[in-house]
């Protein structure tokens, strides 16, 4: 990283009924080794010391990259940690303010590894009124609870791919995605599923009635020039 190793890769979002429309594009952290070798977030995070934040380094690159191209909108992961952390929110908060023509094609997807609540709700709610979307990542395993989103606007709820891999049938004739998609649909007008990978689980997406889905089985996570090269219109139709 201290190289210049640290970059990023993008994953679309393609609409459940029509693959070919692109609603954003998540940014996923990577690192090039000096092999030249790609290593996903899951490999080095865990080996980075605390005081390395990845999310406003993240923010830093897609900035630039938002500012160049005026159709681009890209999904940044913001840990609820560093909406609590006042120091670390003031840097974040800044850098959107700065470059606040470029916030409403920046989609801030909230990860969960702490609870949302207090203090990061409010801040949640600041980086909304610049302009940006705000989405609920991994939901169904992270610490949001209905009483806490009910207190913000979220527009995008992304459910996480463990509900789309283990399909359980329910005693009233729907399955538990369905009941997932469902009670995701009351708190914000796009859904989307995580982690699609085989036409039979795309299916059982569209059935549960997701607007939206994500995963290797219509794209699997590429550089940026890359992604630019593919046809689809990115557009955050229905979206606030």
């Amino acid at each position: 990283m201290a190289a210049g190793g640290l970059g990023f890769a993008v994953q679309p979002i393609h609409a459940a009924d029509n693959n070919n429309e692109i609603l954003y594009a998540e940014s996923l952290a990577r690192v090039t080794d000096a092999d030249g070798v790609v290593h996903a977030a899951g490999s080095f995070m865990p080996h980075l010391d605390s005081r390395f934040d990845l999310d406003p380094r993240i923010l830093a690159m897609l900035l630039p990259a938002l500012a160049a191209d005026p159709k681009l909108i890209l999904g940044w992961n913001l840990s609820a940690a560093n909406l609590a952390a006042s120091d670390r929110f003031a840097d974040i908060f800044g850098r959107i303010t700065r470059h606040s023509e470029l916030a409403r094609r920046l989609v801030v997807e909230v990860t969960e590894p702490h609870p949302l609540v207090g203090s990061a709700i409010e801040r949640l709610k600041m980086i909304r009124a610049l302009g940006c979307r705000i989405a609920i990542d991994d939901f169904g395993v992270g610490f949001a609870t209905p009483a806490s989103l009910l207190q913000v606007s979220v527009d995008i709820v992304k459910i996480d791919a463990s509900f789309v891999r283990d399909i359980r049938p329910g005693r009233d004739g729907q399955d538990s995605l369905s009941h997932m998609v469902g009670f995701a649909s009351c708190i914000a007008p796009v859904v989307v599923v995580e982690g699609v990978e085989t036409e039979t689980q795309l299916e059982a997406v569209r059935r549960a009635g997701a607007t939206h889905v994500q995963g290797f089985l219509l794209s699997r996570p590429a550089a940026l020039p890359l992604f630019r090269e593919k046809e689809g219109r990115s557009g955050l139709r229905g979206i606030g």
